[in-house]
């Protein structure tokens, strides 16, 4: 109790002033921090089967908000295509036996070869990547505050849509990658009226009027480097072992979350730690040297901050 009271009570064994948020406390709370995050990091890499990236995210889901995202903006949806999810599948398992993280391979393979491995020969192509998201909103979220990936998640030049979401390892770590492909078929006429949703593909959202037609070269967050040609209909690559079917749980805890609770548990102690003993000094009319608190804890919160946001899913 007597250690309770001093770390966290102002009293005159620690000057009357939580030890908790002096500066030596503040550094140790952030030296614990740092230490758990590796920690965390160590085990994920040590055992994925327990720490890892797996998240339960449905392609379905993606597209359904995408296009929620469309009708915001006034757009026609774009209709789930079985090709374009065959090129995004074979795209996701590609970067997982390579152990890349690109939209452009090691081995010089870019995204369009997967578009016509899958023979869906286009007018206009996009794609969008991201990782280590817990859920499908955030992922369509950190793509819509992105202007790269909003503007293929916005443009009036596509009609159709694949997504992929595939668990694995990239360079040891567990991992889950969404991949989402947008296109119009070569010789597809853009609609100047809303179209119907494909009702044998996962649901999507109302529509509403797109913007003129582009006669532009296909647009991607990365563009190709030579005028794409067109390739026969190949078979459908097939994930390896490393990657786990879509549904399969493999892993029960997502890092990033057990890192954003512990942080969100550290900063709300410390803020009703430091607001009891503001309260407390306060009302005994103590009068203290320095009274920098405030200062202090708005620092630490700030590196907390800055460690959750690095910590968070990525996009290219």
């Amino acid at each position: 109790m007597n250690i309770l009271v001093h770390l966290l009570f102002p009293h005159q064994t620690n000057n009357h002033k939580a030890k908790i948020i002096h500066p030596s406390g503040l550094s140790l709370v952030l030296c614990f921090v740092l230490v758990f995050q590796l920690l965390v990091r160590g085990v994920g890499i040590a055992n994925p089967q327990v720490l890892g990236f797996a998240a339960n995210i449905s392609p379905s889901e993606v597209i359904r908000l995408t296009n929620e995202k469309r009708a915001q903006n006034g757009l026609a949806p774009v209709n789930y295509n079985a090709a374009l999810s065959a090129a995004a599948q074979a795209k996701a398992s590609h970067m997982i036996n390579l152990s890349y993280w690109a939209h452009i391979a090691p081995d010089g393979t870019q995204p369009w070869k997967f578009f016509g491995d899958a023979g869906y020969k286009y007018k206009y192509a996009g794609e969008n990547l991201a990782r280590d998201f817990s859920n499908p909103s955030s992922a369509v979220d950190a793509w819509m505050a992105s202007s790269s990936h909003r503007e293929n998640l916005l443009s009036s030049k596509y009609k159709d849509i694949g997504v992929a979401v595939i668990d694995g390892q990239l360079s040891g770590v567990e991992t889950t990658i969404i991949v989402q492909m947008f296109g119009t078929r070569a010789g597809d006429v853009l609609p100047t009226q809303p179209v119907a949703v494909n009702t044998q593909a996962p649901p999507t959202t109302a529509t509403a009027k797109p913007t003129a037609r582009s006669t532009q070269r296909p647009q991607a967050t990365v563009q190709p480097s030579a005028t794409p040609t067109q390739v026969p209909i190949l078979a459908q690559v097939q994930p390896t072992a490393t990657a786990t079917p879509i549904g399969t749980p493999r892993v029960l805890i997502s890092p990033f979350n057990v890192t954003r609770g512990a942080s969100s548990v550290i900063v709300s102690v410390l803020l009703i730690v430091l607001i009891v003993d503001m309260v407390i000094i306060s009302r005994r009319r103590i009068a203290r040297v320095s009274g920098r608190s405030f200062a202090h804890f708005a620092f630490f919160a700030m590196i907390l901050a800055v460690i959750i946001i690095m910590k968070a899913g990525r996009i290219i």
